[in-house]
């Protein structure tokens, strides 16, 4: 076909693309022929998007190159044609990178601009759409005006075609989510059981509260676990925010569970530091038993005040004059650090009156009458109180202690009954003056006896006498 039927058939226009032949090509140029009268110019600067220090290094005579009109001049005596492989260039890697999109395909954007509703993406030339939706997780923020300029990171959700328009959706949130629990799941391979961490509270409910130990994991401290204390209410020894010391007490599946109270002292390791047999202490009493009391000495640490050493005095009722939260001094007598266990007392908080008395019944001893009641009298016997019954007064019948003894008067008494384990001392008037009745009888009987008498007279003279 010859050049004037060439013309006939294709008269160039500015923007057409079409398929030339390398005819010349120097440092600065190259002349196409693409079928018309005269060649194009396409000069080095548009053969490249990158810089070229010559033609030649792209082209070279006879090649076959795809080009694009950008000028088109005809004149009387010549025409002129310029011709580009710029945009053919862009569109080639355009293409070439929009056959990288694949709905569910992860790929890395740049954000163009912020509309309204979104994000426009751009992939290599080619715009996606981000929706507000899509973009940020609720932990992440929402100032998308931030990310223009930046790259994100989105996965192809959706490619709606509608004739020449295309519509790309991507998801940046999804990823971003995917991300957090990958470095979750590494976080949290980090832990084992009995590890000792550095934590601090971000969370308290009514069953406990959770700890940041990492930099995406948590643990659980329940409220078992707060204290050796009982806790009633888990905001009373933690707040938010809160810097504390746990260990990891046990790993199952993905939860963890923290104790502080194991790394703290325990109320009865804090007792026996401060505390020896020997000392005195108050205690509260926090139950009362047959055996005796429990009294709390310090913050649930509770002894034993057993019933047997209440008092010395075996007639005290102490259990009965004391009620539940009364206040008690005592004694600490022993300490039972295997069991935790200790004892109190509170009769060895004083001296034991009746435990240098060696009394014998028989024993003639002076007393100090105290009291007189009706069915006797009290009278102190080496500073302890003795009973004087009133059958003991006097080999008299009497209807009243008074009738032999006066408040405060000296007299002396037999022991005839002594126990003092059980502080009781029976004492009587009535004893001594029988075995002197007695003596001043034998006395009278190994004077006066004859042959010729007979016992119940001496007897009797002997009770006219008297």
């Amino acid at each position: 076909m010859g050049i004037s039927e060439q013309t006939k058939l294709y008269i160039p226009r500015v923007g057409d693309i079409v398929t030339g032949t390398v005819v010349s090509v120097n440092d600065t140029q190259a002349l196409i022929d693409v079928g018309y009268a005269c060649e194009g110019v396409i000069y080095k600067e548009h053969l490249s998007r990158e810089k070229i220090a010559s033609a030649k290094d792209v082209l070279k005579v006879d090649d076959i190159v795809k080009v694009k009109i950008t000028q088109f001049r005809q004149g009387d005596d010549n025409d002129s044609l310029l011709l580009s492989r710029l945009d053919i260039l862009r569109l080639e890697k355009q293409e070439k990178f929009r056959n990288e999109i694949e709905v569910d395909k992860d790929l890395t954007f740049k954000v163009k601009k912020a509309v309204k509703g979104g994000l426009l993406l751009d992939y290599y030339g080619v715009e996606v759409f981000l929706p507000d939706s899509l973009t940020f997780l609720k932990s992440a923020g929402s100032d998308k005006e931030s990310l223009v300029g930046k790259k994100l990171d989105a996965r192809v959700i959706e490619i709606k075609t509608k004739g020449r328009f295309e519509r790309i959706i991507v998801n940046a949130k999804q990823l971003q989510y995917e991300a957090i629990k990958a470095a979750e799941k590494e976080d949290f391979t980090k832990f084992n059981v009995e590890d000792l961490l550095e934590g601090k509270v971000t969370r308290i409910t009514d069953f406990g509260a959770f700890v940041k130990i990492g930099e995406y994991t948590e643990g659980l401290i329940h409220i078992s676990e707060i204290s050796h204390y009982r806790v009633k209410n888990v905001a009373d020894y933690l707040e938010v925010g809160q810097d504390i010391s746990v260990k990891i007490i046990k790993i199952k599946g993905r939860r963890i569970s923290l104790s502080s109270k194991v790394l703290l002292e325990t109320p009865w390791d804090l007792f026996v530091k401060k505390y020896n047999v020997g000392d005195k202490v108050n205690g509260t009493v926090v139950r009362k038993m047959q055996y005796g009391m429990l009294l709390e000495v310090e913050k649930e640490v509770v002894g034993l005040l057993n019933r047997f050493d209440f008092s010395w005095n075996p007639d005290e009722n102490l259990a009965g004059d004391t009620e539940i939260g009364s206040v008690i001094e005592v004694k600490i007598t022993s300490i039972n650090n295997s069991k935790k266990q200790f004892a109190l007392s509170r009769k060895h908080l004083s001296y034991n009156p009746w435990a240098d008395l060696k009394f014998r019944r028989g024993d003639l001893v002076s007393a100090q009458v105290l009291r007189i009641e009706e069915k006797g009298a009290i009278v102190e016997v080496e500073g302890v109180e003795a009973f004087l019954p009133i059958g003991e007064c006097s080999v008299e019948h009497i209807s009243s202690p008074s009738e032999i003894v006066k408040l405060e008067e000296i007299i002396k008494v037999e022991v005839i009954d002594f126990l003092p384990k059980q502080w009781k001392m029976v004492v009587s008037i009535k004893s001594i003056q029988n075995k002197k009745n007695r003596e001043e009888y034998d006395k009278q009987l190994s004077e006066n006896v004859s042959s010729n008498q007979s016992l119940a007279d001496l007897f009797k003279d002997f009770k006219e006498k008297k």
